[in-house]
C-alpha cells in the first residue's frame, strides 16, 4: 500500500516533489518491510525507521529535547530534515488520480495560508451534528463558553468526556475535533516553524493530543495562522482498498489480518500492472 501511495503521487505530482521521507515505524503490522520502495526510487525516497514507537499514545513531552525520541513522533523527522518551503503529509493508504500538489499549491498561495487539506473530524463534533459548523466554517464559528457547553450536552459527541482534559482551561476555539487531517496535508514550513519545536518546545505536528495534530492545529490558529479546507475530491482516494461501508477502515486494515492481506494483495497487483514493479523486486514482501 505504501508503494502504491508513493508511486501514484509521483506519477501525477512528481514535478513538484524534491524528496520523499518514508517514515517506517518501529512496529509494523504483520512484519511489513518497506526497504524495496527506497530501492525502487533511490533518488527520491529517504527511508527512516524511528528508534521508539509511540503508536496511538501521546509521546512524553519532557523528552522532546532528545532528538532520537522526538523524531519517533510521526512526521517529525520530515519536519526537521526538509529544507523546502512546503511539506506534504500523507497516509500510506491514499491512491492519487490527478495532480493534487499542483492544486494544493494554488490554494495555499492564494491567500497566504499556512496549510491546506481536509479539515476537521466533523463526524465526531457536536457543532457539526447541530448543523452550525463544518470544515469550511471553522474559521468563522467561534461559540461562547455557554454555547459550546450546550452543544456538547445536547448533540452527539463520542469523545466529549475528554474535551475538558484536552483544553486544559484554554480557549474553546478551534473546537477540539478541528485539525488539518494528516492523511493529506500541505503545510507551509516557513510560516509554521516559529510556532513549533524548537521555538515552542511541546508543539509537534504528529503529537497525539486527542488525535494527531489537534494540539498543533489549535496552537497555530491561536497564533493567527490560517488554514483552508480543501477536500480530496477527484484527486485522490483515502483508504482506497477499504470495503464499502466498513467503519474506520484504515485502522481496521492495520489491525485485522484478513483485511490487511486483502489490501496488500490489491496493492501488489497494482504495482505489477501499473507501476513497473517486478515480482523479483517484491519477493519476500508478500505477507500472505
Amino acid at each position: 500500500m505504501t508503494a502504491v501511495a508513493i508511486s501514484s503521487l509521483l506519477r501525477y505530482s512528481g514535478q513538484w516533489i524534491n524528496k520523499i521521507y518514508l517514515i517506517e515505524e518501529k512496529k509494523q503490522p504483520f512484519h511489513a518491510n518497506a526497504k524495496f520502495i527506497a530501492s525502487h526510487y533511490p533518488d527520491k525516497v529517504i527511508r527512516y525507521k524511528p528508534y521508539f514507537y509511540h503508536g496511538l499514545s501521546p509521546a512524553n513531552k519532557l523528552f522532546f529535547g532528545w532528538k532520537l525520541y522526538r523524531n519517533s513522533v510521526r512526521y517529525q523527522y520530515a519536519f526537521e530534515n526538509s529544507n523546502q518551503k512546503y511539506l506534504y503529509m500523507i497516509h500510506n493508504d491514499v491512491l492519487f488520480h490527478s495532480d493534487i500538489l499542483g492544486m494544493y499549491l494554488e490554494h495555499i498561495q492564494s491567500n497566504h495560508y499556512a496549510g491546506v487539506g481536509p479539515i476537521g473530524m466533523c463526524w465526531n463534533c457536536p457543532a457539526h451534528a447541530a448543523g452550525v459548523c463544518s470544515s469550511d466554517k471553522y474559521l468563522e464559528f467561534r461559540p461562547t463558553e455557554s454555547e459550546w457547553s450546550a452543544l456538547v450536552q445536547n448533540y452527539p459527541a463520542p469523545r466529549k468526556e475528554v474535551y475538558e482534559f484536552f483544553r486544559q482551561n484554554r480557549e474553546n476555539w478551534p473546537l477540539p475535533e478541528c485539525r488539518l487531517n494528516e492523511w493529506s496535508a500541505l503545510i507551509d514550513r516557513e510560516q509554521t516553524a516559529p510556532y513549533q519545536f524548537p521555538y515552542v518546545k511541546d508543539i509537534l505536528f504528529g503529537q497525539m493530543d486527542l488525535d494527531t495534530a489537534v494540539r498543533w492545529f489549535y496552537h497555530m490558529n491561536n497564533q493567527g495562522l490560517k488554514f483552508k479546507n480543501v477536500p480530496l475530491g477527484n484527486y485522490a482516494t483515502h483508504v482506497w482498498t477499504g470495503q464499502e461501508g466498513e467503519a474506520n477502515s484504515g485502522m481496521s486494515t492495520m489491525s485485522n489480518q484478513e483485511l490487511y492481506y486483502r489490501a496488500e494483495k490489491m496493492a501488489y497487483q497494482k504495482l505489477i500492472t501499473e507501476y513497473g514493479f517486478t515480482d523479483l523486486e517484491l519477493k519476500g514482501n508478500k505477507p500472505w
